[in-house]
């Protein structure tokens, strides 16, 4: 689509508050959709959505009208949360659909915009739905296509043994919001290691406090640390005794216990003994691409090399289980050096691979550069799962975000027995998290369905200084009835 083209629509509508809603899905086939003003004369296309049941688009002499009115029967009270839900649901599924009609264009995911596909199967399963019928109701809901739906299906039985319901249960997330350099595609409140490094001995000071404080409320609660991730950013771009002030507050005794050790620059002898001492069982090592000209283009500051001697050090000298991250459509990439950089994965043999596609996120440099390469995106998705699945692993969890190349997912696969607990439990929102460091966030589940979130504040400096203020908002989250 040539990038001056611009797409406006006006909506003739009765419910205003899902305009938003299904604006979503009109950029997924208008990627420079911008809403119309009114008194502008250039539309092209024109949606009605007439009496809470039909969707009419017309653009010029085509009409496309969809009726949904009869493909789903509205259980719940006209203006209660759950009707509210089911008619953006089933408003936004017309919608794609008579779009898919008057485009041509069929997306992988359908209508389905939200982040978690796998929890709308478990909505499914707890309603005693059997696995066999969930790829149906999936399908009539948001028009998922086939090779999706056996996704959903592969993952929910990889998680079996894992997913649980637990009210006892809480997760501790600890955030390094630092790294060595930012990389093109990040939008994370990360600082780069030169730019904060002087913030972070108290930085490291006053997170092993606030674990400590967290560590209080949930004995005090009587609840107990199922699994503890350490994440960022890139923990690791901590000195060894910065992060010896933090792993030393952290209980030993969870089921499992992560590091993200993403940056091979970063990687140390002393730094894997010390998480090896602290009985981390998990570390991420992440290539990201294994083409020297993609990594340049990335800013990723690190060479092919760096990872491999990383790598190595770690897979010979300890028992962690390893991840590595791959992306999809990052930019000089091509088909082949994306292929071989999969294989080049595969012959390691970590215990999990992680496939992101590319997501342009705001505040990326990718997204201020408006970059834009849609061409082998899916081509590149489809070869990893058939590749890594054909090699033994098995996809266990899976996300999504907005403004993702091709309207795709990031999919995390393991060896048998290899599933990340933290990653399933964050992914379906089946835990309570309780998140200490600058940009955290904890969330604690009620039950119902009723989570609340308490975010704390994004930025190194502002948490050192607001940190009575970020002790006081846990206290107010976990210690409430």
């Amino acid at each position: 689509m040539n990038k001056t083209t611009t797409h406006t629509l006006k909506y003739s509508i009765n419910i205003p508050e899902i305009l938003p809603d299904l604006e979503d899905i009109v950029r997924l086939f208008f990627k420079d959709y911008k809403r119309c003003d009114e008194g502008q004369k250039y539309l092209i296309q024109t949606i009605e959505f007439l009496d809470g049941k039909v969707f009419s688009i017309i653009k010029t002499d085509i009409a496309c009208p969809y009726d949904f009115s009869d493909s789903e029967p509205f259980l719940y009270t006209e203006k209660s949360l759950e009707y509210f839900k089911y008619l953006k649901r089933f408003s936004k599924n017309a919608l794609y659909k008579a779009l898919k009609r008057l485009t041509g264009v069929s997306l992988p995911w359908g209508s389905l915009t939200g982040i978690r596909p796998t929890r709308l199967a478990y909505e499914l399963k707890e309603s005693s739905l059997s696995d066999e019928l969930i790829p149906n109701a999936l399908k009539k809901s948001f028009d998922i296509s086939k090779p999706k739906l056996e996704l959903l299906i592969k993952i929910l039985h990889a998680q079996e043994d894992i997913y649980t319901v637990d009210q006892h249960a809480v997760n501790l997330y600890v955030n390094i919001p630092v790294c060595t350099s930012r990389c093109s595609y990040c939008s994370f409140i990360s600082s780069e290691l030169k730019r904060c490094e002087h913030l972070l001995d108290k930085y490291s000071q006053l997170v092993a406090e606030e674990i400590k404080l967290c560590l209080d409320l949930i004995q005090s609660k009587d609840k107990y640390i199922r699994s503890v991730y350490i994440g960022g950013g890139t923990p690791t771009a901590l000195n060894a005794e910065q992060l010896e002030k933090i792993l030393s507050v952290i209980p030993k005794d969870t089921l499992e216990f992560t590091v993200e050790a993403g940056r091979p620059d970063t990687i140390t002898k002393e730094k894997l003994d010390l998480l090896h001492a602290h009985n981390v069982s998990r570390i991420s090592i992440n290539p990201q691409s294994f083409s020297k000209t993609v990594l340049d283009a990335i800013g990723r500051g690190h060479t092919v090399d760096d990872f491999y001697i990383a790598y190595r050090l770690a897979r010979d000298n300890y028992n962690f289980s390893i991840n590595m991250d791959l992306i999809a459509g990052l930019p000089k990439d091509t088909m082949q050096d994306f292929m071989q950089s999969v294989n080049k994965t595969i012959e390691l043999r970590p215990d999990n691979i992680t496939v992101h596609t590319l997501s342009l996120k705001s505040g990326s440099v990718l997204k201020q550069q408006e970059y834009n390469n849609f061409e082998m995106i899916e081509d590149m998705v489809n070869f990893a799962y058939k590749t890594i699945i054909g090699s033994g692993y098995m996809p266990y969890y899976l996300y999504r975000q907005k403004n993702m190349l091709g309207n795709l997912e990031n999919t995390g696969y393991c060896l048998p027995k290899k599933q990340c607990v933290n990653n399933i439990d964050t992914m379906e929102e089946s835990i309570s998290v309780i998140a200490c460091g600058a940009g955290a966030i904890s969330k604690r589940l009620f039950g119902g369905g009723k989570i609340v979130r308490s975010a704390n504040v994004k930025n190194i400096d502002d948490y050192i200084n607001r940190f009575d203020e970020m002790k006081k908002r846990k206290e107010n989250l976990f210690l409430k009835p």
